[in-house]
C-alpha cells in the first residue's frame, strides 16, 4: 500500500546506488539536483577513507593558504593539482582520490553539456537517473563543484553575507549565466565551513510562497528556483520581495539561509518591499578563469597555461558564458587525447608541419575549426570527386552512433540507404567494405573493440549539423530512421551482427535521444524529440529512456526553459496521444515536485485527452503533486471540476480522484492505513476536502466500468478505515450517501446498485468466514441507503405531506 508523509528536502539525502559498471562507475557518483553548467555526479560512496581523502585535500590546501575564509580558486583545485612530480603519488589513497575527482569532474562537464561522450549504457542510464534525484546535495558533489568553480569578483563578500544566520540572497540572472553553479559553490562553502546541510527547496503549488514550506532544519542552506511566468499565468506573486522579511526571520530562528534564483525581468516585477542588500554585487564569471579551473581539475597533467595564453583560444573564450566555455574546454581535452590531427597533416604545408614538432599548433587550430563546425573541411570532403551516397551515409551514421562498434554502423548505414531509396546489399563483396569506408571517412579503427575515432574534436556533431543544413529535403526521412534505429522493428540486424542486446539498444537510444534533445533546444524545433516520442511509445525500455532524457532536460539550467514550453505544447496535443502522455509522465517525476505550479497547468490540459495511456499516467502524476501540501487544494479542486457531471474531462477526473481515494498514510503504526482524503490534519492551514466535493468525486468513481478495479480498491480502503476507526464512520457513511444523490433517477439507481455490489464484495454474507462486525457495518450502511431511497421515492407520492430536513 502506498503512503505519503510530510516532506523533508533532505529525506533522501545521500542515497547510495551502486551500478553494475566498472570501477569508475561505482566510485564517482552521488545523487543530487541538477545545476547550471553542470547536472550531476555519479558517485556512490564506497567507503569513508576515500571521502576523507577528498575532504582532507581541500582542507589541507586551505590551511596552506593561511586563511580561514572559503577556499580560493587555487585552493579549491588542490586535489587536482597534487599530481605533479612533487605530489604524494606514492600514496594509494591520494591517487584514488585524484582519480575519483577527475572522473567526477569529467562527468560534471558531460552532464552540463548534455553530452554523455564515451559512457557505457549502464553508466549512462545511472547518470540520467541520478539527474532526477530530489535530495540533499551530497558532500562529494559539493567538493567537486568547489574544485572547478572560478570565483567572480565579489564572491567572497557574497559568501560572508550568506554565512549570517537568516541570510537571504537573490541571484537575478538568466539561466545559463552561471547562477545555479554560483549558488551551488556558495552552498558548498557553507557546508564545508559550517557543516550545514544544503539542498534544493520546492516553491510549492501556489503563487505566494508559504512560510510553512521552510523546513524546521537547524543550520541548513536552501536553494529556491522561482518558476517562470507562462501561458498568461503568474507563477510568483508580486509581493514576494516583501515576503522575504518574514522568510529572513523564520530562517534566523533556525540558523539557516536561503539563495533565490530568478530572472532580471521577474525580479523587477516581484522585488517591491524586499529587504536591502539581498541582491549581492557579483561580477560575471571570467571565461579564462572558468576554463583554467575545469582543465586543471580534469587534466592536471595538461599544460593549461600554454593553451589559455594562446591568442586564438583567448579569442574563442572572450565574452563567452560558462556553458560555451565548457564547450571549448571539451574540445581542448579531445584535441589533447587525439594522436593525429588528420586534417592538419593533409592540408598543411610541409614547412608548417615541421615548425610544429609536438603538434600543438595543429591541435589549437582543430579546436578553432571545431567551434566553426568544421564547415570548410566537411565541404571539401563532400565535394571530392567520386564521393558516393553510401560513403556519405556511413559518415553520417558513424557521427550519430559515436563509439558504437563498426559492425553496428555498417548495418545501420545500409538501413539508412534503404530509407533514402538507395539500393544496397551488404551480402557478398558488392558494397564497399568496412575497412574501405573507414578510410574514406578518414577515421581510425580501434582493433581492440572495433570502434571508430575521427581524431577531430567536435567532428561528429559537425557532421550532423552539416547534413541538416545541406539536405533539408532529407530531414524528415532521416528523423524517422533515427527514431526507429533503437527499436526492435528492424528484422535484418541479427543477420549481420553477432548480437544486438537490450544494453546495445539502450546505449543507442541514449545517444540518439541526447542528440535530439541538444539539437531541438539549440534550434528551438521539437521535430526530433516528437519523432522519438512517437516511435518509442510502445517499447517500455525506450519509453522510460525518453521520459528520463526529457525529464533531465527539463531540469537543465540552459535547456529547461525550452523544454518547459514544449511540455506545455504537448499537453494540449490531441492528435498524437504519446505527446500528452509523455508530458504527464514528466510531471509525475522530479519536474512535478520542483515546478508544481507548472505541472498542475500541464496536467489540466492533458486531462482533456481520453487516451488510455494518458489516463493511466495521470494516476502517478496526481500522487506526485499531492505530495506537495501547498498544491493539494489547487489539485483537488481541479479534479473535482473534471469529475462534475457533463464535464469534458470526466474520465480524467474519475481516474485522478481514484488515485487520491486509494492513497493512504500510516499513522502511529496502525494496521489499517488511513485514506489521505479522510485525514483530519494537524495544522490549521492544512487542506481538508469539502464534503460536497467528496460527494462529486465518489459519484464519478462509481460511474466507472465494471472492469475497473480502482472503485473496489477505494471502497475497501474506506470501509476498512470506518471499521478500524469508529470515529470515521459518520463521515464515510455521509460521503457514500451523498455520492448517490443524483438528480437523474436512472443515474441514481445505477450508482446505488454499483455501491451495493462493491459493499457485498467487501464483506459477503452469508459466508463461512464472515466477520460479524463487518457484516453489521455493511448492513448499517445498506439500511441508510435504503432509507435514502425510500425518501427519494416518497418525494413524488401525492399522499406525502412533508419530509425530513435531515442533512445527508
Amino acid at each position: 500500500m502506498e503512503s505519503v508523509a510530510p516532506g523533508n528536502p533532505f529525506d533522501r539525502a545521500n542515497a547510495v546506488r551502486i551500478g553494475d559498471g566498472d570501477g569508475d562507475d561505482r566510485a564517482s557518483r552521488d545523487p543530487h539536483g541538477p545545476g547550471d553548467e553542470q547536472a550531476g555526479l555519479d558517485g556512490a560512496d564506497n567507503g569513508a577513507h576515500t571521502d576523507s581523502q577528498l575532504r582532507n585535500g581541500l582542507e589541507d590546501h586551505r590551511s596552506d593558504e593561511g586563511r580561514d575564509g572559503p577556499p580560493s580558486e587555487s585552493g579549491a583545485n588542490g586535489i587536482a593539482a597534487r599530481t605533479g612530480p612533487g605530489s604524494h603519488d606514492d600514496d594509494p589513497g591520494v591517487r584514488e582520490a585524484q582519480r575519483m575527482l577527475r572522473a567526477a569532474v569529467a562527468e560534471l562537464r558531460q552532464e552540463a553539456l548534455f553530452n554523455f561522450g564515451e559512457m557505457t549504457a549502464v553508466k549512462l542510464t545511472a547518470v540520467l537517473g541520478q539527474l532526477l534525484e530530489h535530495s540533499e546535495l551530497p558532500r562529494r558533489y559539493l567538493e567537486t563543484v568547489r574544485a572547478v568553480f572560478a570565483e567572480p569578483v565579489g564572491y567572497q563578500t557574497t559568501y560572508e553575507a550568506l554565512e549570517e544566520p537568516g541570510a537571504v540572497l537573490v541571484l537575478p540572472r538568466e539561466p545559463g549565466a552561471g547562477r545555479t553553479f554560483t549558488a551551488h559553490a556558495l552552498l558548498a562553502d557553507l557546508h564545508l565551513r559550517t557543516g550545514a546541510r544544503v539542498g534544493p527547496l520546492s516553491f510549492g503549488g501556489t503563487e505566494r510562497f508559504p512560510l510553512r514550506l521552510l523546513p524546521r532544519e537547524q543550520n541548513a542552506g536552501y536553494l529556491l528556483d522561482l518558476p517562470a511566468d507562462e501561458d498568461e499565468t503568474v507563477a510568483v506573486s508580486s509581493d514576494f520581495g516583501a515576503l522575504l522579511h518574514d522568510i529572513q526571520q523564520s530562517l534566523k530562528n533556525r540558523s539557516s539561509r536561503l539563495i533565490v534564483l530568478t530572472t532580471p525581468e521577474q525580479w523587477q516585477r516581484i522585488r517591491g518591499g524586499a529587504p536591502r542588500g539581498v541582491v549581492p554585487e557579483l561580477g560575471k564569471p571570467d571565461p579564462v578563469k572558468v576554463a583554467r579551473a575545469w582543465l586543471s581539475a580534469e587534466a592536471p597533467e595538461l599544460d593549461t597555461t600554454r593553451w589559455l595564453t594562446d591568442g586564438r583560444i583567448r579569442e574563442l573564450l572572450a565574452g563567452q558564458p560558462p556553458s560555451d566555455v565548457l564547450q571549448t574546454v571539451g574540445l581542448i581535452l579531445k584535441a589533447e587525447q587525439t594522436k593525429h590531427i588528420h586534417w592538419a597533416e593533409q592540408s598543411a604545408a610541409q614547412e608548417q608541419v615541421e615548425a610544429d614538432p609536438d603538434g600543438f599548433n595543429a591541435r589549437v587550430l582543430s579546436v578553432v575549426k571545431a567551434r566553426t563546425d568544421w564547415r570548410e573541411e566537411l565541404l571539401k570532403w563532400h565535394k571530392r570527386p567520386g564521393r558516393t551516397d553510401f560513403q556519405r551515409n556511413f559518415l553520417l551514421v558513424a557521427a550519430l552512433f559515436r563509439s558504437a562498434t563498426v559492425a553496428h554502423v555498417y548495418v545501420k548505414t545500409a538501413e539508412l540507404c534503404h530509407h533514402f531509396k538507395t539500393q544496397v546489399s551488404l551480402k557478398g563483396q558488392v558494397a564497399p567494405g568496412v575497412v574501405e569506408l573507414v578510410d574514406e571517412i578518414e577515421a581510425e579503427l580501434d582493433p581492440a573493440d572495433d570502434t571508430l575515432d575521427f581524431g577531430r574534436p567536435g567532428w561528429d556533431d559537425a557532421v550532423l549539423s552539416y547534413f541538416w543544413i545541406d539536405r533539408p529535403a532529407a530531414r524528415k526521412t532521416f528523423l524517422a530512421w533515427m527514431a526507429e534505429a533503437p527499436t526492435t522493428k528492424t528484422k535484418n540486424t541479427n543477420e549481420f551482427l553477432e548480437s544486438f542486446t537490450t544494453d546495445d539498444r539502450l546505449l543507442l537510444a541514449n545517444r540518439v535521444g541526447a542528440f535530439a534533445v541538444r539539437w531541438a533546444t539549440r534550434h528551438r524545433k521539437p521535430d526530433p524529440l516528437e519523432r522519438i516520442v512517437s516511435a518509442w511509445q510502445r517499447d517500455p525500455v525506450l519509453w522510460k529512456t525518453a521520459t528520463d532524457l526529457i525529464s533531465a532536460a527539463a531540469l537543465h539550467p540552459t535547456m529547461g526553459r525550452f523544454i518547459h514550453e514544449l511540455l506545455l505544447r504537448w499537453s494540449k496535443n490531441r492528435e498524437e496521444a504519446a505527446l500528452p502522455r509523455l508530458a504527464v509522465d514528466v510531471c509525475a517525476g522530479e519536474f512535478g515536485r520542483r515546478y508544481t505550479t507548472k505541472a498542475l497547468l500541464r496536467l489540466g490540459y492533458a486531462a482533456g485527452s481520453e487516451d488510455g495511456g494518458v489516463q493511466k499516467s495521470l494516476h502517478a502524476a496526481v500522487r506526485t503533486i499531492w505530495a506537495d501540501p501547498t498544491a493539494r487544494e489547487a489539485l483537488f479542486n481541479s479534479i473535482i471540476d473534471w469529475c462534475a457531471p457533463g464535464a469534458d474531462r470526466h474520465i480524467s477526473g474519475r481516474r485522478s480522484f481514484a488515485a487520491l481515494a486509494t492513497l493512504t498514510v500510516d499513522q502511529d503504526g496502525e494496521t489499517v492505513p488511513e485514506p489521505v482524503l479522510l485525514l483530519n490534519g494537524g495544522e490549521d492551514d492544512e487542506f481538508r476536502p469539502a464534503l460536497k466535493d467528496l460527494f462529486v468525486g465518489w459519484s464519478a468513481l462509481l460511474t466507472s466500468t465494471d472492469d475497473d478495479t480502482e472503485p473496489a480498491e477505494a471502497l475497501c480502503l474506506w470501509m476498512d478505515a470506518a471499521h478500524q476507526h469508529p470515529s470515521l464512520r459518520p463521515l464515510v457513511f455521509s460521503i457514500f450517501r451523498g455520492a448517490l444523490n443524483a438528480p437523474d433517477p436512472d443515474l441514481a439507481r445505477r450508482l446505488r446498485n454499483r455501491l451495493n455490489d462493491l459493499l457485498y464484495a467487501w464483506q459477503p454474507y452469508p459466508a463461512p468466514d464472515a466477520d460479524a462486525t463487518r457484516v453489521r457495518l455493511r448492513h448499517e450502511l445498506a439500511d441508510l441507503l435504503s432509507h435514502d431511497r425510500s425518501r427519494a421515492v416518497a418525494r413524488y407520492h401525492p399522499r406525502v405531506a412533508g419530509r425530513s430536513t435531515e442533512n445527508v
